[in-house]
């Protein structure tokens, strides 16, 4: 008896490229090479960002069942970079000669590389340049760039402080899934039934510094001014998702520093609250989707319903 298809994408040998980034280079899992050929069938690329567990090979996998439960697997390219970390003791994942690794925090908020000064947004802004190549990919529509948890974090983050977009001839889309927690635009905070001044601020000094809020901003973050980072995230197209069950506050993985507590108490409410924000404080038009009946799950977000709208449209 033959395998269901979305069984053999999952069991099937990830296709792998080592991708040129400034002098070094870093590890993705991707469907159609980036580098190599034309496709002219590719009309939608997803870039799809690991958690915390850097497990890049696993949410690859899982994107491209996504893909097939959307029946757009021949019109997308799927591509899962592996932000590599290792300690300064030399303990963490293995690297080869060359590529670039950073710590486990620093990859999530675009800091530099452990070994250099080539930051983790820069993958992304490479990613973005190829796919913008008309020789390669003459057809293509939209990038999708996508994350959950830690890689929420990651490209909320980026949709923010990005300077590749206005050079691309490509929209792009930003789907953001659960995130411990957000990068504020202003000094607000959730207060009562609208937006204040986090009321806890005397002790809580640093809740609007980066990663958190725009306040002593740190490696690719701090080239973009902050006039710009304002004037451009609201204007991005944004879609927040939260699992309707990720409201665990003892989860080991969950942000329980003060400022991300300044946030909301959980993942499903801080994300609910920086999207009523975004409304509220900016006019976004970023859309709001609630994934029922997930807990804090990569798979059930992007495989189920909401996740699939979310990133494919449908």
């Amino acid at each position: 008896m033959m395998l269901p298809l979305a069984l053999l994408l999952l069991a099937a040998p990830p296709a792998t490229e080592h991708l040129a980034v400034a002098d070094g280079h870093v590890l993705v899992w991707r469907s159609h090479s980036l580098t190599e050929g034309a496709h002219p069938t590719v009309e939608r690329a997803v870039i799809m960002v690991h958690g915390t567990g850097r497990n890049a090979e696993e949410y690859y996998r899982w994107t491209l069942a996504a893909t097939l439960v959307a029946d757009q697997l021949d019109q997308t390219a799927v591509v899962a970079p592996h932000f590599k970390a290792r300690t300064r003791d030399n303990r963490g994942d293995d690297v080869t000669p060359g590529e670039w690794y950073w710590t486990n925090e620093a990859w999530k908020s675009g800091d530099a590389a452990t070994n250099g000064k080539v930051f983790s947004y820069d993958v992304a802004d490479r990613i973005l340049e190829l796919f913008n190549d008309v020789a390669r990919f003459p057809n293509l529509k939209e990038i999708v760039v996508a994350g959950h948890s830690a890689g929420g974090q990651y490209v909320q983050r980026y949709a923010a402080f990005n300077r590749a977009e206005p050079r691309l001839h490509i929209p792009v889309r930003y789907v953001v899934a659960n995130p411990s927690s957000y990068v504020y635009l202003n000094e607000q905070r959730p207060r009562g039934e609208g937006f204040g001044r986090y009321s806890d601020a005397e002790n809580c000094t640093t809740y609007n510094q980066y990663r958190y809020g725009l306040e002593k901003l740190t490696g690719y973050a701090a080239q973009t001014p902050i006039d710009v980072i304002r004037a451009q995230f609201p204007r991005r197209t944004v879609a927040y998702l939260v699992s309707e069950l990720d409201t665990r506050t003892d989860d080991p993985n969950l942000d329980k520093s003060c400022p991300a507590i300044a946030q909301g108490p959980n993942r499903r409410e801080r994300g609910t609250n920086f999207a009523n924000y975004m409304k509220a404080q900016y006019g976004a038009q970023h859309t709001f989707a609630i994934a029922p009946a997930c807990g804090h799950s990569a798979v059930c977000v992007f495989a189920g319903p909401a996740g699939v709208k979310a990133v494919f449209g449908r």
